[in-house]
């Protein structure tokens, strides 16, 4: 539950299908079904007041039941075609609550299954950003130090960092955004449907793991190696991961 009096927040895992289930059942990830390792980190957050999956597919309902999710509706067709913004499917949930339920909520955070390796305690750190602050949204992004380079619209190629000749350390900076692994935004953000709004802030993530995709087969591969080293040797991964078991291997 929430850890402020009266504040409400709503979890939302969006899930393709695709992104889960493969024709020989669900997607595994270092002996789990993918999908449980986000499901987990959100029902460890105690910031969440209630977290449900929103899908577009019977099979990715059914697994997200069995592993404990709450799968109150199934998303309509025409919010499951490619192109749909992610920020359509969060506004379509929240509404549902609501109108459906009655269930309303003051903030809502994003979890994406396809970002399955999550320090622990990082969803209760956006939400703390959001909710002590006056941003719009707070989402996780991966710290970088490197050059940068980037190219215009006339094909020149140009380095982002104006100190761009200065060593690593001194330069300020950048990030990636990397939402999937959380993204927390007020409610009236999420109910207009058009993105996180103009004041952001940015919680950092500067392990190398927050980039893992598991929608890029190599991603998948990465994560589950990351995984498999992790629970013989924590201090790889740079701390505590969620799915993963504080007494030993399983």
């Amino acid at each position: 539950m929430s850890s402020q009096p009266g504040l409400r927040s709503l979890g939302i895992i969006p899930v393709r299908e695709a992104d889960v289930i493969a024709a020989g059942g669900p997607i595994q990830l270092a002996g789990r079904p993918l999908l449980a390792y986000t499901i987990e980190a959100a029902r460890e957050a105690t910031r969440l007041s209630r977290v449900v999956v929103s899908t577009d597919g019977r099979a990715a309902a059914d697994l997200a039941r069995s592993l404990g999710a709450d799968v109150p509706f199934m998303r309509p067709a025409e919010l499951a075609r490619p192109g749909v913004g992610i920020w359509q499917v969060l506004q379509h949930c929240l509404n549902w609550l609501q109108d459906e339920q009655g269930d309303r909520f003051d903030t809502i955070v994003m979890l994406e299954a396809s970002h399955p390796v999550r320090p622990r305690g990082l969803v209760d750190s956006v939400v703390d950003a959001l909710t002590s602050s006056q941003f719009d949204s707070v989402l996780t992004a991966h710290e970088e130090r490197h050059a940068f380079w980037m190219q215009t619209p006339e094909g020149e190629i140009r380095p982002v960092a104006l100190d761009h000749e200065s060593s690593r350390q001194k330069r300020p900076p950048l990030f990636r955004e990397v939402a999937g692994l959380a993204c927390a935004s007020r409610h009236g953000v999420v109910a207009a449907g058009r993105g996180p709004g103009r004041n952001v802030g940015i919680v950092p993530v500067r392990s190398w793991f927050g980039l893992i995709d598991t929608q890029d087969p190599f991603g998948l591969l990465v994560a589950e190696k990351l995984i498999e080293a992790a629970r013989e040797q924590p201090a790889l991964s740079g701390g505590p991961l969620v799915g993963l078991p504080d007494d030993g291997p399983r």
